[in-house]
């Protein structure tokens, strides 16, 4: 397969390129190996995921969980290993030991998403990139909703959420809330050429934009957000029973993953 002349990224982020891309060469069933995202685009930082897209042939069928255990198991030399992998029907998330994290996705060229052409950056392969972004082109829906239909969505779960409120049903009103923001993400996105919502806003929104969503919520700001991971960990690490009926318990790699980020939130409140 053909080689780029260099990976984006940090160093870590290069290695685990070099790595996908030599474990994956000479394999028949892979077509195109590519990067998309923040390091297809050049705006990664030391935090970004590795975002990968694997075109296969059109006959071939991959076993995603038992595929991506076996790409981990390759990046021994690395020092990594998987501590998570969260498999979906052709694709899966990884996070590693170091808690650097990568997605990575699994299928014959006809289904090329289009979210990924903007940014992609081929690594290897017998394709070329504009015949994978012509493939991601195809794909695109055409017939989108209207954007008074869209606004029809948010004015009615407004009047939903409402109703939830005075029957004092507390968490139907909380998801009410969180879909009209998600659907106004979507709306922000769809008029400024963004292909992911919140990826969109985080980048293109101006502050006082920011500012006026963010007035939505409780508490806007990062120490705020920060104390909610951290609640939300402790509920997971203290209070999954009650979720679970007692029916699961964590795993020693989800406790390693927990305890990680807590020591890194710890890092930036100091």
């Amino acid at each position: 397969m053909s080689t780029p002349r260099h990976y984006s990224g940090t160093a870590a982020h290069q290695a685990l390129q070099r790595a996908l891309v030599v474990y994956y060469a000479g394999d028949p069933r892979i077509r195109a190996i590519a990067v998309f995202g923040s390091l297809g685009r050049g705006s990664w930082d030391e935090w970004s995921d590795l975002d990968l897209d694997v075109v296969v042939g059109d006959e071939v069928r991959i076993d995603v969980p038992s595929e991506v255990r076996n790409l981990c198991a390759s990046l021994a030399d690395l020092g990594e290993r998987a501590l998570l992998i969260v498999p979906h029907v052709d694709a899966a998330d990884v996070a590693l030991a170091s808690l650097r994290q990568f997605s990575i996705r699994y299928h014959p060229l006809a289904t090329t998403s289009p979210n990924i052409i903007d940014s992609l950056q081929l690594l290897a392969g017998s394709l070329s990139p504009e015949e994978i972004a012509a493939a991601g082109r195809a794909n695109r829906v055409t017939a989108d909703i209207p954007l008074a239909q869209q606004l029809d969505a948010i004015v009615r779960w407004a009047l939903d959420a409402d109703n939830a409120l005075r029957r004092g049903n507390f968490w139907q009103a909380l998801n009410l809330l969180q879909r009209m923001r998600e659907q106004l993400l979507a709306v922000f996105a769809g008029t400024h050429g963004g292909a992911r919502p919140y990826h969109a806003f985080d980048a293109q929104a101006t502050a006082a934009l920011q500012r006026k969503l963010g007035a939505t919520l409780h508490l806007f700001n990062i120490p705020a957000a920060q104390t909610a991971l951290l609640a939300l960990m402790d509920l997971i690490e203290h209070g999954i029973d009650g979720f679970t009926g007692g029916q699961v318990r964590l795993s020693a790699e989800q406790r390693a993953v927990l305890a990680h980020v807590r020591r890194r939130a710890a890092e930036i409140s100091e």
